[in-house]
C-alpha cells in the first residue's frame, strides 16, 4: 500500500499577526474594542495575536472575522509546499500571503507562471464558501 504523502500548509505567524492588526486598525477599531467584543478578560492575548507570538483561537478568528467582515482565511497567512518540489530549492513553494496582499493591492495576480498560476486557481476553488 503506497500512502499517498501531502504537505500540509504553514501559517506564518508573524505575518498573520500583522494582517490581523493591519485589518482592525484599518476598520478603526481599537485593542479594547477587539477585548470587549471577545469578551476577553485582559487585552494581552490581542496584542500577543498582533506580534505573532500565538494564533487567535478558532472561536475568536471566527468572531473576527465576522467583526471584520472578512472570510476567515483572509485573517491568515499561509504558506504552502506543493508536493514533489526539488528539496535544498524554493522552486514550487506557494507563499499565499504574497499573492493575496499583490491582489489586494489591486493587481489581478503577481507575474506567476502557469503551473503556479493554476495550482492557485485550484486552490481558490478547493476553498469556495469557506467561512
Amino acid at each position: 500500500m503506497v500512502m499517498d504523502h501531502r504537505e500540509y500548509p504553514k501559517i506564518n505567524m508573524e505575518k498573520t499577526g500583522a494582517l490581523i492588526k493591519g485589518k482592525v486598525v484599518e476598520q478603526g477599531y481599537t485593542v479594547k474594542d477587539i477585548q470587549n467584543y471577545l469578551q476577553l478578560s485582559c487585552p494581552q492575548p490581542v496584542y500577543r495575536w498582533f506580534k505573532g507570538r500565538v494564533l487567535p483561537s478558532l472561536d475568536h478568528l471566527l468572531m473576527l472575522s465576522k467583526l471584520l467582515k472578512v472570510h476567515m482565511e483572509d485573517l491568515l497567512a499561509v504558506e504552502m509546499d506543493i508536493q514533489g518540489r526539488d528539496e535544498g530549492t524554493d522552486a514550487g513553494k506557494v507563499i499565499y500571503y504574497d499573492i493575496q496582499e499583490e491582489r489586494g493591492a489591486g493587481k489581478k495576480e503577481k507575474k506567476l507562471g502557469k503551473t503556479t498560476a493554476r495550482l492557485w486557481t485550484y486552490w481558490e476553488k478547493l476553498n469556495i464558501g469557506a467561512a
